[in-house]
């Protein structure tokens, strides 16, 4: 083995071949299942997933996603359905706005759908619900998440068709905030085991999203007018771009030649370059068009989330406390640095025609 192997810059080269190892980094070390999986993932919060209108909706994003699967999916999980297992092959199971029909509004929207060869498995292919129940929504825990995600060749040879699923499922849904890029998706049932991997990759690689959405969804800290993160493509609602401005803000400090804009009906959604990026290059190591973006929305940022992890078992690295705070401010630069960043824009690929949607406002 090589020591001075570089899993940051191999990912970047080769992304579409990773697949970890379960368990990798817990004590006893790997099992015989994949733990996690790199993917372009889009995560979405929105409200009133208890309604009848908003499962209608969520319906349409999976329709819209299955155009793009195919015959990719392979799982269907559930947590505490109100009838049926909670693990079927999706062969076997029923349409989703049929499962969704049968459910009163107290009922948990628990839905993920995985494409790996064993239940276990982690996967690229997700679809995947998590939606309060409608007496938690009406106490004021109304904050619930769709999650999809896709292969990195897939999303090679379909990016314009996931941005347009990303834009589209934020109008649906009229997403609160939300991001798309680079991710790792864990076992869906061994979440808590891969997680160290997670803390890990992310160390290497600024670009990658962390932390379980389902579960931030319902913490005290994650509420209120504010952002988790920026990335490849960041949803700005319209109640957080108030804070800081309004679209001419976006447009004079975001260049067109490397930023588009997409509004979804109640906000906007910010692509920043061509492509997706894990890392920067040797000196810096956050990607440019990332910085720039985190630093016009730094103020609508969480200064914490409380964690982005479960407590450590026996030592293994994870995102709690100060290290979920620290990574939360990953893309913070400096005013010197800032005097520099535009210039490092200049060198990243800039847009062209086929890298964006035709109703871009920028």
């Amino acid at each position: 083995m090589q020591d001075d192997f570089d899993i940051a810059s191999e990912m970047a080269r080769l992304p579409w071949a990773m697949e970890i190892p379960g368990s990798l980094l817990m004590k006893g070390g790997p099992q015989d299942y994949i733990g996690a999986a790199l993917c372009i993932r889009g995560t979405l919060y929105f409200k009133d997933a208890h309604t009848k209108g908003v499962r209608e909706e969520l319906c349409k994003c999976f329709n819209e996603f299955l155009k793009l699967a195919g015959d990719s999916l392979v799982w269907l999980w559930r947590e505490d359905p109100p009838e049926g297992k909670n693990l079927i092959p999706y062969g076997k199971a029923k349409p989703l706005p049929d499962m969704m029909n049968k459910m009163d509004e107290d009922d948990h929207l628990s839905f993920y759908y995985t494409s790996g060869g064993k239940p276990e498995d982690a996967s690229p292919w997700l679809f995947s619900i998590y939606g309060q129940r409608g007496w938690k929504a009406k106490m004021g825990d109304n904050l619930s998440v769709l999650e999809f995600s896709v292969p990195i060749i897939f999303f090679e040879q379909h990016r314009i068709d996931f941005i347009r699923l990303f834009v589209s499922s934020a109008r649906f849904l009229r997403a609160e905030q939300g991001y798309a890029g680079y991710a790792l998706n864990l076992s869906v049932t061994k979440r808590d085991n891969n997680e160290p991997t997670e803390a890990f990759m992310s160390e290497q690689m600024p670009g990658l999203d962390v932390g379980t959405a389902a579960l931030l969804a319902n913490r005290p800290e994650f509420k209120g007018s504010k952002i988790k993160t920026v990335s490849w493509l960041t949803v700005i609602h319209e109640s957080r771009l108030v804070q800081i401005g309004n679209l001419a803000f976006l447009h004079r400090n975001l260049p067109s030649s490397h930023f588009a804009i997409y509004d979804y009906e109640v906000g906007y959604v910010v692509q920043a370059g061509a492509s997706p990026s894990l890392i920067g290059d040797s000196e810096h190591p956050a990607p440019a068009t990332y910085v720039l973006v985190d630093h016009l929305l730094s103020c609508l940022r969480y200064e914490t989330v409380g964690s982005l992890h479960g407590g450590s078992h026996d030592g293994e690295i994870r995102l709690t406390g100060w290290s979920a705070d620290q990574w939360l401010k990953r893309f913070d630069i400096s005013p010197f640095g800032l005097r520099d960043l535009r210039n490092r824009i200049s060198t990243v690929q800039p847009l062209t025609a086929n890298d964006v949607l035709d109703n871009r406002l920028t």
